[in-house]
């Protein structure tokens, strides 16, 4: 390297690094070395991935399990939380792979926790006793929600499992995923867990939905 790294690109995020390249080359018989600038990027993943992944889906199939880990922390930050990876894929973790919370100060902050299911076939469901053992890791710390990815989709116990007895463990699957990759993260499946409304007392009932979703 000629210097180091300089500071990153403000509209790419890459970091540009002045470098030397140093060539060899026979000439008239001798031996002439010269020198060039060489210009080194180091690219981060993500963008390249979702490039690739908003044309074809279903790519996310071919992933290794730890980049797809990577892939749902990357989406965690475009919402707008800091996602930390609980040490690596295949480490004990105690049921729990991504803790994240908001990257900004509000009134109400939380704390959330995730697990990461990958499968390679794309017909395999998640079932629930992967919801059941996720709920007691997370229900034992102060953890204020839940979420469980999988890259395929869940079986129709785990649904009620999270639905009847898990209200904290929010279920994305690969539909979800597919709108991830898009930037959609207001879609209206994401408030899906939200009731539509909740009786208070006799007579007195809130639109839950309507006033959530901003609709009149």
């Amino acid at each position: 390297m000629a210097s180091q790294p300089g500071a990153k690109d403000t509209i790419t995020g890459r970091i540009r690094v002045p470098a030397l390249r140093i060539l060899s080359q026979a000439l008239d018989g001798a031996s002439v070395t010269r020198v060039e600038p060489l210009r080194v990027e180091l690219v981060g993943i993500a963008d390249l991935l979702h490039e690739k992944l908003a044309i074809e889906p279903s790519l996310v199939h071919q992933l290794t399990p730890e980049r797809f880990e990577e892939f749902v922390c990357d989406r965690l930050f475009a919402m707008g939380l800091e996602p930390r990876r609980i040490g690596s894929t295949n480490s004990k973790d105690g049921g729990i792979d991504v803790l994240f919370w908001p990257r900004q100060k509000g009134a109400f902050p939380f704390l959330g926790a995730a697990q990461v299911k990958h499968h390679r076939d794309p017909e395999r469901k998640e079932g629930s006793s992967t919801i059941r053992d996720f709920y007691g890791a997370i229900s034992v710390h102060a953890i204020n929600a839940g979420l469980l990815v999988t890259n395929t989709t869940f079986s129709p116990d785990a649904e009620w499992f999270a639905r009847e007895r898990a209200k904290l463990v929010r279920l994305r699957d690969f539909s979800d995923i597919r709108r991830w990759i898009l930037n959609n993260f207001d879609d209206e499946a994401e408030w899906k867990e939200l009731p539509k409304s909740i009786e208070l007392c006799p007579g007195i009932i809130v639109d839950i939905r309507k006033h959530a979703m901003g609709r009149s």
